[in-house]
């Protein structure tokens, strides 16, 4: 799915990204606009928006799904300072039982979050792959990923799945991801994605952490995702 070779360019190697950012669509303090011209000016060359959806948050619904998209397509259609957008959303697995409405839009990156972190993580899990299987073309990942209720005996089924299923791993610094155990066993047969989780303009950017975290390992930066 993915190409370590997009249009003659090795991946975001040289550019500068955040591909997790949250607006006042949700729980974030500014607009989408406000966010991007930020980031802009901080110099960050592609940017992702990816605001939550869920039903106990302040955060997307249903109904809010095509303003959002289109808010986002049409800020899009002309790069702020030089800055490219995505368009991204958050799927909070544990309150989302329908991912049937997300598939009217064209999203460039979908994370979810949550998945590994209830007892029922196994169902969840199976209903992640079950969406990709019946979209192979969306960028699906795994937000602030955490392995949190997989026990040894059922991490080599998960990680073999998320590798078979090109499933995104994301570095988030913001959730201390990176102490889980099990990511010890991460390497370069994975793909990832890099995002600062900015509520706040001065967060924007924040992914110096996530990037070190794949040179400590030998991770080729090619393996972050080319959206």
């Amino acid at each position: 799915m993915f190409s370590e070779d997009k249009g003659g360019k090795l991946g975001p190697v040289s550019r500068i990204i955040d591909y997790h950012i949250h607006t006042l669509f949700s729980d974030g303090f500014f607009s989408p606009r406000d966010m991007i011209q930020a980031a802009a000016e901080r110099g960050i060359q592609e940017v992702c928006i990816t605001d939550h959806y869920s039903i106990w948050k302040p955060a997307l619904s249903e109904l809010d799904l095509e303003e959002y998209f289109t808010t986002l397509d049409e800020i899009r259609s002309h790069e702020l300072l030089g800055t490219k957008v995505f368009i991204g959303i958050e799927v909070d697995l544990s309150t989302i039982d329908s991912l049937y409405p997300l598939q009217e839009f064209q999203w460039d990156l979908i994370l979810f979050e949550y998945v590994f972190a209830q007892p029922s993580w196994e169902k969840k899990f199976q209903q992640l792959l079950n969406f990709k299987k019946k979209n192979p073309n969306y960028n699906i990942g795994l937000a602030h990923t955490r392995f949190t209720r997989v026990s040894e005996s059922r991490i080599d089924y998960v990680l073999n799945k998320i590798r078979e299923f090109e499933i995104i791993i994301e570095l988030n610094i913001s959730y201390g991801n990176y102490m889980d155990q099990w990511f010890n066993y991460l390497d370069d047969e994975y793909w990832y994605s890099i995002g600062s989780d900015a509520h706040h303009k001065d967060s924007l950017g924040n992914t110096t952490l996530a990037v070190n975290f794949l040179k400590e390992r030998s991770i080729p930066l090619t393996r972050i995702i080319p959206l």
